[in-house]
């Protein structure tokens, strides 16, 4: 989690040189440098031209702890986001990866985020795992990743136990920096489209917030059939390799605004967890935010 995300869908990143000439220069004493982060334009609660994203108030109170001077690089994420911006020199940090994405240098985790399930509070049927009876008749709805059409830990457990009849693809991403791909499968829920929507957690609780009591939204710890697979994934700050210096004063920054930092994210409805074990990132077959990251 813009971000979601996922290997399948981006692994593009791998292999890629890093040996252009990075944006950040070190700072002195008596300068004050640009801070250049790379964004999506229209990725909420991530990020957006208009800065409401999480992404762009953590990126402000990062730059104004190291006194550095703030800007953006946007770029669609799902258009080979690592590779063609911050792997190109053109920014500084990417805000949100998986703690164990390989090609980048990352800070210590921020946050932790997982799936979730959405549901009406009006109906009486819960989520508790995905051998729940009521889920084989269900209408349910699974988010794809990227153009390929990668499929997300959720849709793949469903799979797992042929529960797809009533199975409801929604796509991430759209062309359109005014539509919100991500929010419709949500919407589908409360309008009574679908009964359950398994969605990553960031966007599942932003674009469920507005909707207050009437949506419930459940964490997902994981799935017993395949203890392997990670639903539940740290997010950090990442960098090229070579900006390791950078990477430190980013970490430092974070440690000293940890309460701030976890305010925002609440704001925007993301949902926290406590982090679990994991494997590591090349591993994963569909972990958030891997486009960046999936996120």
């Amino acid at each position: 989690m813009t971000h979601l995300r996922h290997i399948l869908a981006g692994l593009f990143a791998i292999g890629v040189s890093t040996s252009c000439a990075p944006a950040f220069a070190e700072a002195t004493d008596s300068a004050k440098y640009k801070l250049t982060v790379c964004a999506d334009p229209a990725n909420l609660p991530y990020s957006n031209r208009a800065l409401a994203g999480f992404e762009n108030e953590i990126a402000r109170v990062i730059a104004a702890d190291l006194q550095m001077e703030l800007d953006f690089f946007w770029f669609p994420e799902h258009q080979g986001f690592l590779r063609r911006s911050l792997l190109e020199g053109l920014c500084d940090a990417v805000m949100t990866v998986p703690a164990s994405l390989g090609v980048v240098a990352t800070t210590k985790p921020y946050f932790v985020s997982s799936y979730v399930a959405v549901t009406r509070a009006s109906d009486q049927r819960r989520f508790t795992s995905f051998d729940d009876a009521w889920l084989k008749d269900a209408r349910i709805g699974a988010q794809l990743v990227g153009k390929e059409g990668a499929t997300t830990p959720p849709a793949m457990a469903l799979g797992r136990r042929g529960v797809d009849a009533h199975l409801e693809l929604f796509p991430m991403w759209a062309e359109d920096e005014s539509a919100n791909p991500q929010g419709e499968i949500v919407t589908a829920v409360a309008t009574g489209r679908i009964d359950v929507a398994f969605v990553w957690g960031p966007f599942g609780g932003y674009f469920a917030k507005p909707y207050g009591d009437a949506l419930k939204v459940e964490p997902i710890a994981g799935d017993p059939k395949s203890p392997e697979q990670p639903f539940t994934y740290p997010m950090s700050i990442g960098v090229r390799k070579s900006d390791v210096a950078l990477r430190d004063r980013l970490d430092g920054a974070l440690a000293r605004h940890g309460d701030e930092i976890q305010q925002i994210l609440k704001a925007h409805g993301v949902p926290l967890v406590a982090e679990q074990s994991s494997k590591p990132l090349i591993e994963q077959a569909s972990s958030p935010a891997s486009s960046t990251s999936t996120r």
